[in-house]
């Protein structure tokens, strides 16, 4: 859970902080979404068969439009920039209400030679993949967190023609941004 939750908060908070202090929780932001067009994830097609025995969901699917919405000043641009943001989360009364091997099908995607995954966390309590593609107009960026834990799973995506210093820009990293730098110097 902890994992999890850390991977979503920091992503929420590095592209948009304006839906943390705006919702009191990630049912607020699924409310918010809830009327949207559904965007079409490819990638994370299917992760829907997660809920079936989840006693928590969470399924969060930002399109431009939505984005827009956030209420953020910089959230137009920030629209402009992402084509989407989805966040699936399922969590469960006990481990074991998952197969491992539906995860890894999805884990397998990221494996085609046009992902680069830069984090990889195996160990006791669960697993964390962290990955990042860039388009052939060299332009357009996708990142991806997958983690799988005995009781919960998070699938993030998002895609767009945003560099890592933009999210900084957007989002202020942790709070007032002093905890991240994405400049290439380092």
């Amino acid at each position: 859970m902890k994992r999890m939750l850390g991977c979503a908060v920091l992503m929420m908070l590095m592209v948009g902080g304006g839906v943390v202090a705006q919702a009191q929780s990630a049912k607020d932001v699924l409310f918010m979404a809830a009327g949207a067009f559904q965007v079409k994830d490819d990638l994370f097609a299917g992760t829907e068969q997660f809920s079936k025995n989840a006693s928590d969901v969470t399924e969060i699917n930002l399109d431009p439009r939505m984005l827009g919405m956030l209420g953020k000043n910089t959230s137009k641009d920030l629209a402009n920039k992402l084509e989407f943001i989805v966040v699936h989360s399922y969590e469960y009364d006990k481990p074991g209400m998952y197969k491992i091997e539906d995860v890894e099908a999805y884990r397998k995607r990221l494996m085609d030679g046009s992902w680069n995954c830069f984090i990889h966390t195996r160990d006791k309590d669960g697993t964390t993949d962290m990955c990042q593609r860039t388009s052939a107009d060299n332009e357009t960026h996708e990142l991806v967190i997958m983690t799988a834990e005995p009781k919960e799973l998070a699938f993030i995506h998002l895609k767009g023609k945003m560099t890592l210093d933009d999210l900084r820009k957007f989002g202020g990293g942790l709070g007032d941004g002093s905890n991240f730098n994405f400049s290439s110097s380092h």
